[in-house]
């Protein structure tokens, strides 16, 4: 018994079938919907003669239009997927340096009000002294009167005065009549 072929009529149906899915109608397309039977050289000669039918009655631009534009549809529809993907990766990676930016941000108030506090306390110890014409009496702890005191008066705690303290105080405990 004699082969069936593959006709015209068959290939006509899936090639239409095809295109109204969206999907172009290659050789191996039509092949496979055809259940993987019948051979490619004769799915691609009826395939081009049915394109040559289709240029003939004025169908063809219709079809490429169509097949086109299913084309440019699918790829706009993989190009947005894409960039939404690509966007929702990169607001994701924005929040994360955000969030640590805002440690930081934190870290660094905290450090500021420590210091503060810090500045704020030295300042309450510091010795209060008249200001000066030409002096700056106010600020970080009134520094400048500091140093006056300790170049003289009582104040004077520098070592050189220290080790001259206790020797006024020795030769005083020793009887001496005059300090030295």
């Amino acid at each position: 018994m004699g082969r069936s072929g593959l006709t015209k009529s068959q290939v006509r149906a899936i090639r239409k079938q095809l295109q109204a899915e969206g999907r172009y109608p290659s050789v191996d397309a039509v092949r496979h919907a055809l259940g993987d039977t019948g051979s490619k050289s004769t799915i691609h000669k009826y395939l081009k003669e049915l394109a040559e039918e289709d240029t003939d009655a004025g169908g063809g631009r219709e079809a490429t239009g169509r097949t086109l534009l299913t084309v440019v549809e699918q790829l706009a529809d993989q190009l947005h997927l894409e960039a939404e993907r690509r966007m929702r990766s990169l607001l994701e990676e924005r929040d994360r340096q955000l969030r640590e930016k805002e440690r930081e941000l934190a870290e660094l108030r905290r450090t500021v009000a420590a210091l503060t506090a810090r500045v704020e306390m030295l300042e309450e110890e510091a010795v209060p002294v008249l200001p000066r014409p030409g002096r700056f009496s106010d600020g970080f702890g009134q520094f400048d009167g500091l140093l006056l005191n300790s170049r003289c008066g009582g104040r004077d705690s520098s070592p050189f005065s220290m080790v001259r303290g206790a020797a006024r105080s020795e030769a005083f405990d020793a009887g001496s009549a005059w300090p030295v």
